[in-house]
């Protein structure tokens, strides 16, 4: 007993007070399932020390980690991991959590290639990953490492790849065709682009399940007829592009609720849209076109319409369905009435630099005078003013017609007149091409009308007329005749 008192005076209080605190630590260590570690400029974790074991959610994001630290691979009940922001290059050793990993962000690293242990385990709990802004993801591509990845369907439900540089590897999207929201796209142009020229693309062809679908500014110039494959489709936003038309299948797409196709150069809508009929919101802000469809009304639960800076001509007879609506910038008067001016205020309440009113008419002319000084020039040729022409069919040939020049053999010698052709607009080719194909093109939807254009190209090339008086016919049989 003394010599336990003594060990007591030395060792201090044997309340239990430092016994039950240490335990108490452990204890609420062990019961830890979120931890963030983020913001720490954290560059590598002591591998000696332990994590929580029963963690569940950890943060590392903006810190230097150059690769995952051990101890975190060695977690094994992580749900959720969050990496961004980091400088890892790889992530391919197999974690303890793979089988229990439901999200995964890696955005905003040095990545040479994707997570490989997703492709090679295929965790079947993982339904998020986000790998955006890995602008070299794809130097890992070689050696038939590509051709092997694209074979492996993984349950992603939820990928973002935007700033990927997949231009090239765009089939990998294939590997994704559980995917229910695939964003691809983003608005920063300072970013490198997936550029894809077309939609259906190799890759997103496989990804039938899709509900949204996020392909802002990767340089799509075709909507192609099987862009109906998206039965399930709710959300798509394809603005900033170079669209100019869409397919009559894209009314196929009777799941569609939101669709968002500003910024890109649309002439026409398909006469099919109606049969959109969950569409709510509509967005085809800065485009060029120049009609509605008809039936554009019978969509009863769009709410949502943005039409402006276009060249229509006119707008919509009925407004009371919709919530937001904003015409301007198109030639025709804007209304004005307390109904429509609240609708618009709604509508550009997350907009800026918008102006009221209509569109200033301005005439496209890409020749080196102006459209003014080419009809001066026309009414000149037409009334018979120009180069001393006194009447059409001089200004048709102007060589003399005396009886001694008919006998002249230098008479017969084709002889051409340059005449005044316009340059043609590339509005007007695209309106010929499509009429060509048999689509309705208005004749009063643009600055000029056809019929006006029409007429001015038959008066600057007139048919050219000669008279014969019956001297010479079409029989060549005898020469005396």
């Amino acid at each position: 007993m003394v010599g336990n008192e003594e060990s007591n005076k030395k060792n201090g209080p044997t309340n239990g007070l430092v016994k039950n605190g240490i335990n108490n630590i452990q204890l609420i260590l062990a019961n830890i399932t979120d931890l963030d570690l983020s913001n720490g400029k954290i560059s590598s974790l002591d591998e000696n020390m332990k994590l929580p074991h029963n963690i569940l959610h950890l943060k590392l994001s903006h810190n230097k980690l150059t690769e995952v630290p051990p101890n975190v691979l060695k977690l094994d009940h992580l749900k959720s991991l969050d990496l961004s922001f980091n400088s890892i290059e790889l992530f391919d050793d197999k974690p303890s959590f793979c089988h229990s990993l439901e999200r995964l962000n890696l955005s905003n690293n040095n990545l040479k290639g994707p997570p490989l242990w997703v492709w090679k385990e295929n965790p079947n709990k993982l339904v998020y990953m986000n790998l955006s802004n890995n602008e070299d993801i794809c130097q890992s591509f070689v050696n038939g490492v590509f051709e092997e990845i694209v074979q492996i369907k993984t349950s992603v439900e939820e990928i973002d790849v935007h700033n990927c540089s997949l231009s090239k590897y765009v089939k990998f999207m294939a590997t994704f065709s559980q995917a229910k929201v695939v964003i691809l796209g983003s608005e920063d142009y300072r970013l490198i682009k997936n550029d894809l020229d077309h939609l259906p693309c190799a890759g997103l062809d496989e990804c039938h399940q899709v509900e949204k679908l996020d392909l802002i500014n990767t340089q799509i110039y075709n909507i192609n007829c099987t862009i109906d494959i998206y039965k399930n489709l709710k959300e798509l936003n394809l603005s900033q592009n170079n669209i100019s038309s869409l397919p009559d299948e894209f009314g196929n797409l009777m799941s569609l609720e939101t669709c968002i196709l500003s910024y890109n150069h649309i002439l026409y809508l398909p006469d099919t849209l109606y049969k959109l009929k969950k569409l709510v919101t509509l967005k085809l802000d800065d485009n060029k076109l120049c009609m509605l469809p008809e039936k554009l009304h019978e969509i009863s639960s769009l709410k949502n319409l943005d039409l402006y800076n276009n060249n229509l001509c006119e707008g919509l007879d009925r407004m009371s369905n919709f919530e937001e609506l904003d015409f301007a910038q198109n030639y025709f008067e804007e209304p004005n009435n307390e109904e429509y001016l609240v609708k618009k205020a709604k509508l550009r309440a997350n907009c800026s630099d918008r102006v009221d009113g209509r569109k200033p008419e301005v005439v496209n002319d890409d020749s080196d005078h102006s459209s003014d000084e080419d009809d001066d020039e026309l009414l000149a040729l037409t009334n018979n003013d120009s180069e001393g022409y006194n009447s059409k069919e001089e200004m048709v040939d102007s060589r003399s017609s005396s009886p001694e020049d008919w006998d002249s053999d230098s008479y017969w010698i084709p002889q051409y007149f340059k005449t005044v052709t316009p340059r043609t607009s590339r509005w007007q080719v695209f309106v010929a091409k499509k009429m060509a194909e048999g689509n309705f093109c208005p004749m009063d939807a643009h600055v000029t009308s056809i019929s006006d254009q029409v007429k001015y190209q038959k008066m600057c090339n007139p048919e050219v007329m000669y008279e014969s008086d019956g001297q010479f016919d079409d029989d060549y049989s005898d020469d005396e005749n």
